[in-house]
């Protein structure tokens, strides 16, 4: 338990940094004060824009100058595991970005020696905290749908393709990494909504998927489908990156959910809304102010109050691993183009 207050180390000043500071900052007793990346320029100018006192070029340089009470890692994930190997000698707390490796054996060799040495670790798969999925899980848990035995995801944008505003796409400007990832869509980003479908629906024990990869100008796959029997409900998720007609720049979550005593829709614009067997219809409010920061924090808050109070992370080394599972038994279905079945 930490009853101080919390100082945290940031590495990984990319991308996904401005929301890692953005939500820090909204975390009570908490402080970023020191931040790592091998650009200095990339780490400086965090540094100006989040008032950050320490910057390092290197974990070595972090480690050897400044003590902290928890690690935040949002370095590229084929790092990760390189990243915990370091930060496992100072005995800490880490917070990892997802996904937490780049393969699955690496993953399991991170938790693994977290395990062995007795430190705390989760992984950053906030996409279950977002508002609406939050707003969902207590729906389901007050038994608002009876027993849900059908629910599907689809999250569909132009994200990876031209369009007017974009000529060069939305997302490979600012992600250049993803344009050569030969696995994509569903380790890069399915990943968020297999996490988020355990989270509302409990453990897979089996898989089937179809890729495509209609955009040339990435390596990866760019549109899936994927159907999981996660025990009495029949998941579905089907993404897209390559789908005009879609909001470019933000993720329009879409779902339904459906039980013995009605069915729970997730529109387009965060709205949910309850049909019971009875005919009643019930508009359930979501505030979806700031909601791309606020499931940062979700996940942030999550591990400082975990900290704080001992209690168990959600989404732990060991969790994460069956999100991994999923994901990368995901590659293999569609290669084989088979069902992998295991049992969880």
């Amino acid at each position: 338990m930490l009853e101080k207050p919390l100082r945290v180390a940031l590495l990984g000043c990319g991308f996904a940094s401005e929301f890692h500071l953005k939500a820090w900052r909204m975390v009570p007793g908490a402080e970023v004060v020191a931040l790592c990346d091998p650009n200095p320029a990339n780490a400086q100018s965090r540094a100006r824009e989040f008032g950050v006192g320490r910057v390092f070029e290197s974990i070595p340089a972090l480690l050897r100058t400044i003590e902290v009470d928890a690690y935040d890692v949002a370095t590229p994930p084929e790092t990760h595991r390189e990243v915990a190997e370091q930060l496992v000698t100072a005995g800490k707390p880490v917070l990892c970005q997802k996904p937490l490796a780049m393969t699955l054996e690496d993953a399991r060799a991170i938790v693994d020696l977290y395990a062995e040495r007795r430190i705390r670790l989760m992984v950053n798969e906030n996409w279950r905290w977002r508002v609406w999925f939050q707003e969902i899980k207590r729906q389901l848990q007050a038994g608002a749908v009876g027993e849900p035995f059908y629910a599907r995801l689809s999250i569909r944008s132009p994200a990876a393709v031209p369009t007017l505003e974009y000529p060069d796409s939305f997302l490979i400007p600012r992600q250049p990494r993803l344009k050569g990832m030969p696995r994509l869509i569903i380790l890069e980003f399915l990943v968020h909504h297999i996490d988020t479908m355990r989270f509302l629906f409990g453990n897979v024990n089996s898989i089937y998927t179809q890729v495509r990869s209609p955009v040339r100008t990435v390596a990866g796959e760019t549109v899936v489908t994927l159907l999981m029997n996660q025990g009495p409900v029949l998941g579905l998720l089907d993404t897209s990156w390559a789908s005009y007609g879609y909001p470019t720049t933000t993720s329009a979550d879409t779902m339904v959910v459906e039980g013995t005593g009605g069915s729970l829709f997730l529109d387009s614009d965060a709205r949910v809304t309850l049909y019971r067997a009875n005919g009643r219809i019930e508009r359930i409010p979501v505030d979806t102010t700031d909601s791309y920061v606020r499931m940062y924090w979700g996940a942030i808050n999550h591990f400082a109050e975990c900290l704080r109070s001992g209690a168990p992370f959600q989404t732990d080394g060991p969790d994460n691993l069956k999100t991994l599972e999923v994901t990368f038994r995901a590659y293999e279905s569609a290669k084989e183009n088979t069902v992998i079945h295991w049992s969880r």
